[in-house]
Formats: C-alpha cells, structure tokens, sequence
C-alpha cells in the first residue's frame, strides 16, 4: 500500500466527516430540509487535536452505492471551534457545514472522472473513524465540481 500520507497544516485541504447514507436519521433531516450540519464525533486522536476554527470541512455520505442517497459529498463549510467532550463522554467538533442541495452532491462515481481524486481516504478506506481528510491538491480539484463556498463563520 505504500507509505502513509501526512497530514500537516500545509499538506490540509479539508477535513471530510463521514455519516452513513443509510442512517434513517441523517437521510430524514436532509429530506426534512436540514441544512446545517452543526457538530460531528470524532475519534480521539492526532488528527481531532489539529482541528482548529476556520478549517474547511467536508460532509461525505456513504454507503452502497446502489443506496437511496448517493454516496458522495453532501455538504461544505468549516470547523467552528474547538473539539470538546459531550455529555456520553464522546469527542465532538464544532462545525458549521451547510448542506448541498441534491443536484449539487459531488458523488462518488462522477470522482474517477475527476484526475487525482481516486485516492482520497474516504475512498480507500471507507469505514474509518472521523475525520477523514483530503489534501490541498485534492480539495482544489473537488472545489471545480462544488458551489461556491460558504462564508466562514
């Protein structure tokens, strides 16, 4: 497989935040007109303690990909503050993701088309814990597909 690729301030594009694509929940609130994602659980680890405000943030929805929902990217924005322990004693990050209206979900079959981006994490390694990640290269060459994003908070 190779040698693992490090994540550093200058190599981070985005942060992209897993939800599955089959949870009644997650596919009801975007059906429901939900179009914040406000926090996400993250594992307790190298990559939440460089979370920092104002980093971008992706939304991935996964799955099969012959699922109801699209596997794909469902939402953009940023981390919008530090990570924190909930009430259940789970790491949680602040976020402030807005969600992509269907017609503008970049999903995960249309990213072969798009050069270099057949290696981003969530691809290879589709059931790993929160965050995920993707580098500046990858992230400009998504950005082409995506709508313009949201002001930081």
């Amino acid at each position: 497989m190779g040698t693992p690729r490090t994540i550093t301030e200058t190599t981070l594009g985005a942060w992209v935040f897993t939800a599955s694509g089959r949870r009644r929940d997650m596919l009801s609130d975007i059906a429901d007109g939900r179009t914040r994602i406000e926090s996400r659980c993250v594992a307790d680890n190298y990559r939440s303690a460089m979370m920092r405000r104002g980093q971008r943030a992706l939304l991935w929805l996964s799955g099969p990909a012959d699922g109801p929902t699209p596997r794909g990217v469902w939402g953009l924005g940023w981390i919008s503050g530090p990570t924190s322990t909930d009430a259940n004693g789970q790491l949680v990050v602040p976020t402030d993701i807005t969600v992509l209206d269907p017609d503008d979900v970049v999903r995960a079959t249309d990213l072969r088309e798009i050069p270099g981006l057949s290696r981003m994490e969530v691809l290879r390694v589709p059931a790993a814990s929160n965050p995920s990640w993707v580098d500046v290269d990858q992230l400009d060459a998504l950005q082409r597909r995506l709508p313009a994003w949201p002001p930081q908070p």
